[in-house]
C-alpha cells in the first residue's frame, strides 16, 4: 500500500446523466458518468468528443497575423527565395520544423532548416545562426516553437535584410516590433488556437498554406503535428484532440519513409498506436540525439523520403537511444549513491542536489524529474564544467522553484522555467552560494502547511461485472488520453489476489490476478512491487489497458494502487 489517498468523483444528478445516456447506450449510467466527468454536459458535446473529425478544425486564418504570414510565404515561394525554418531540438520543435519543411517543399518552395544544439546556442534565435542563414541565401526565416520574445535577434535579422515570421505558443507580452508576422495564439483576442503546441501552431500555418493553394495536405503533416502535441504534453481537447486522433490514425498506416522506419523500431508489435506508445517508445527515441549532442539525425529521419536512408537513420537513432538510456541509468546510480551518503549524514534534505562532471546536459531534466518523483521533493541535477555549471530543476506541486530561483536570478548567466520545472547556468565560483540560497528558499516553502498525501481520483467505484466488452470499447473511444483527458480510473473492493509475483530489477513491479464473484483480470502495478497486501482481500484503483504482443490482444488492469480491504 502506498500513502496515496483515494477519492471518487461525486455521482452526477440523474437529470445530468439522462442527457448523456443516449450517447453511450451500451454502457448506460457508467458511460454517461465518464462523459460527465470529462466536462461534457450535452449529447451534442459528447458526440463531438467521441467522434473527433477534421471538420472540427478551426479556421487557421483566425489566428493572429496568419494572413500576413501566408502572403509573405507565398511571395517567397513565387520569387524562389530560400526560406529557413528555425526550430528547436525537442520533439515539439523537431516535428514542427519537419512539417513546415514538407509543406513548403510540397508547394514548390525552397526550404532549409536550422536546429540549435543543446550544448550550443540553446533555445531561441541566435544572431550568429541568422547571419549564417543569410549568407547561405535565406531571406525569410520562419521560427517554430520559439521566437516570441527574441526582439533583439529579430531586429538584427531585419537589419541584414531577413524577414522573420514567428510561429510559437509560448507566453508573450507584446508583439516583437520588427517581426514580419507573429502567429501566436496568446496574441489573439478570439481564442483561436488556444492550447496548441509549437507543432500545432506550425500545423495551422501549413493548413492555411494548403488552403491558399487549394489542395489537401498529405497525411504525414498532421501525423507530425500529433507527435509534437503529445511530446509537449498539451491538453487533449479541442483542436489538439482532433490533431492527435487523426495523427495517430495516419501514423498507424503511414507510407512516409521516415515515420514508417521509426515505428518499425519503436512499435514493432503492431496493434493500436496510442499516446502511451508515443510517449514511452517513439518520443524518447526522437529526443535521444538531441540529448546526446545534435538533433540533426531526428530531423533527417522526420523528413526522409528514401526508405533505405530512413532505415539507416532509424537504426542510428535506436543506437543513440540505447546510449541515452545507459547514460541515464549511470547518472541515476551516481545520484542515488550521492544521496544515500548525504542521507546517512543528516537525513533527507528538503532539496535534493546531485552533481557530477560526468553528467550530460541532455539527461539533467529526466534525472531531476526521476529524483523528484521517487522522493517526492524538489530536485536539482547539475552538470559540472570547467568554468560553468548547468542545472535542471524539477519540483512537486507544493514548491514553486521558479519563484525560489528568482531570489538569486541576478547571479545566473542564463535561467528560466516555471513553477514545476526550471533550469539555470551559473559560473562555478558562484554555484555554492546559489545552491545555499536555493536550499534556504525551498526550506522556507516546505515549512508552510503540511501537504496532504497525493490523491488518486477515480471516476467510479464498480464491480468486475461492469467490465464487459461494452465498457472496454467505450473507454477506448474516450481516448486519446493525456493532459486534461486522463484515462478513466476505477475502484473495485474486496478482490481476491492470486498468482502474486514481482517483476523487474529488485522486484520493483507487481503482477497478479484479481478476481471477484463475477470475473477475474490480470493486473500489473508499476512501482508497486513492495506493496503489503495482507492475508485477505484487497481493494484496487486501476485503469484499463489493452496490450498487443505478437499480434495477440489482451486486456489487463493497470494498477495505480492496491491495499488490504477494510475489515
Amino acid at each position: 500500500m502506498t500513502d496515496r489517498r483515494w477519492a471518487i468523483t461525486p455521482e452526477p444528478e440523474l437529470d445530468a446523466l439522462s442527457l448523456l445516456v443516449g450517447v453511450a447506450p451500451t454502457t448506460g449510467a457508467l458511460g454517461a458518468r465518464l462523459l460527465h466527468n470529462r466536462g461534457l454536459r450535452s449529447a451534442e458535446e459528447a458526440r463531438a468528443f467521441l467522434n473527433p473529425d477534421l471538420a472540427g478544425l478551426g479556421d487557421p486564418f483566425a489566428l493572429p497575423d496568419m494572413e500576413r504570414a501566408v502572403d509573405r510565404v507565398f511571395r517567397a515561394m513565387g520569387n524562389r527565395e530560400k526560406i529557413a525554418v528555425y526550430g528547436d531540438f525537442d520533439v515539439d520543435g523537431l516535428s514542427a520544423t519537419a512539417l513546415l519543411l514538407h509543406a513548403i517543399r510540397d508547394l514548390g518552395g525552397v526550404a532549409v532548416a536550422h536546429i540549435p544544439g543543446r550544448d550550443g546556442s540553446g533555445h531561441g534565435l541566435d544572431n550568429d545562426a541568422i547571419s549564417r542563414l543569410a549568407t547561405d541565401g535565406a531571406s525569410l526565416v520562419i521560427t517554430v516553437d520559439t521566437g516570441s520574445t527574441d526582439t533583439d535577434e529579430i531586429a538584427f535579422a531585419a537589419s541584414i535584410g531577413v524577414d522573420v515570421i514567428v510561429t510559437d505558443h509560448h507566453l508573450v507580452q507584446i508583439r516583437p516590433p520588427r517581426a514580419w508576422a507573429v502567429v501566436n495564439p496568446h496574441l489573439g483576442v478570439n481564442g483561436a488556437g488556444a492550447g496548441l503546441t509549437g507543432a500545432g501552431v506550425a500545423f495551422k500555418l501549413a493548413q492555411a498554406m494548403y488552403l491558399r493553394a487549394g489542395i489537401s495536405w498529405p497525411s504525414h503533416v498532421i501525423a507530425l503535428a500529433a507527435l509534437g502535441t503529445v511530446a509537449d504534453v498539451a491538453p487533449l481537447k479541442g483542436e489538439n484532440r482532433i490533431i492527435v486522433s487523426e495523427g495517430l490514425r495516419q501514423l498507424q498506416k503511414t507510407s512516409h519513409a521516415g515515420l514508417a522506419a521509426l515505428l518499425a523500431r519503436a512499435h514493432p508489435n503492431g496493434g493500436d498506436l496510442d499516446t502511451e506508445a508515443l510517449s514511452f517508445n517513439v518520443i524518447p527515441r526522437l529526443n535521444a540525439p538531441g540529448r546526446l549532442g545534435e538533433a540533426g539525425p531526428s530531423l533527417n529521419l522526420l523528413t526522409a523520403s528514401d526508405p533505405a536512408e530512413a532505415l539507416m537513420l532509424a537504426q542510428h537513432i535506436d543506437e543513440l537511444n540505447t546510449e541515452r538510456r545507459q547514460l541515464s541509468q549511470e547518472a541515476w546510480d551516481s545520484a542515488s549513491l550521492e544521496l544515500s551518503g548525504a542521507m546517512q549524514n543528516g537525513g533527507m534534505p528538503p532539496l535534493l542536489i546531485v552533481r557530477s562532471s560526468r553528467f550530460r546536459t541532455g539527461i539533467l531534466g529526466p534525472l531531476a524529474g526521476r529524483l523528484c518523483g521517487e522522493y517526492d521533493r524538489p530536485a536539482v541535477a547539475i552538470a559540472i564544467g570547467e568554468t560553468h555549471a548547468r542545472a535542471s530543476v524539477r519540483s512537486t506541486a507544493g514548491v514553486d522553484v521558479h519563484a525560489a530561483l528568482s531570489v538569486v536570478s541576478e547571479r545566473f548567466e542564463q535561467w528560466g522555467g516555471h513553477a514545476r520545472a526550471a533550469g539555470f547556468t551559473v559560473r562555478m565560483e558562484r554555484l555554492e552560494e546559489v545552491l545555499d540560497a536555493f536550499m534556504e528558499q525551498v526550506t522556507l516553502a516546505e515549512s508552510g502547511p503540511v501537504r496532504d498525501a497525493p490523491f488518486i481520483v477515480a471516476d467510479a467505484e464498480i464491480g468486475f461485472s461492469e467490465l464487459g466488452k461494452p465498457t472496454w470499447d467505450f473507454v477506448k473511444a474516450l481516448g486519446p488520453f493525456g493532459e486534461e483527458n486522463p484515462a478513466p480510473v476505477f475502484i473495485t473492493r474486496n478482490l481476491a489476489p492470486a498468482q502474486v509475483r514481482t517483476m523487474g530489477a529488485s522486484g520493483r513491479h507487481l503482477r497478479m490476478v484479481l478476481g471477484d464473484d463475477s470475473d477475474s483480470w490480470d493486473a500489473i502495478g508499476f512501482g508497486l512491487g513492495g506493496t503489503e497486501l495482507g492475508g485477505g482481500t484487497v481493494d484496487a484503483a486501476y485503469s484499463l489497458h489493452t496490450n498487443v504482443w505478437r499480434g495477440r490482444t489482451r486486456h489487463e488492469l493497470r494498477l495505480l494502487d492496491v491495499r488490504p480491504s477494510a475489515v
